[in-house]
């Protein structure tokens, strides 16, 4: 990703149209690099309305493990989050650092009773 990109697209991540969110925060999660550097605005979208951009930040955030791990909390309470989607991304992400995933653990654990079988899984 061209550097000189970056602050358009967190630009969008303010976007009116969910779509463009969603864009926005698939091409910061590019590289690791990118997701460290805009790991604030990025985590801001964990509670966007709409469920896709729940899901595309937590997708971003997975790029770096250590950005997963400087926000792990926000990441472990979208575990609870109304969209499956949402709750099978956020163990998606935590399983991309294992110092998140040991101090976590009994949260992530809890997931395997799940009521939906995909989060299970």
């Amino acid at each position: 990703m061209d550097a000189d990109a970056a602050p358009e697209l967190v630009a969008k991540l303010e976007s009116s149209v969910p779509a463009e969110r969603c864009d926005a925060l698939l091409a910061l999660g590019a590289t690791p690099e990118t997701v460290a550097k805009h790991g604030e605005a990025i985590v801001r979208k964990l509670e966007d309305s709409d469920g896709d951009v729940r899901r595309a930040a937590l997708g971003a955030l997975a790029k770096s493990p250590e950005t997963v791990a400087k926000h792990g909390e926000a990441i472990v309470r979208k575990l609870e989050d109304s969209d499956r989607g949402v709750r099978r991304a956020a163990l998606q992400a935590l399983a991309e650092s294992p110092e998140t995933v040991a101090k976590h653990g009994e949260a992530i654990v809890r997931k395997l009773e799940d009521s939906d079988g995909d989060v299970r899984r």
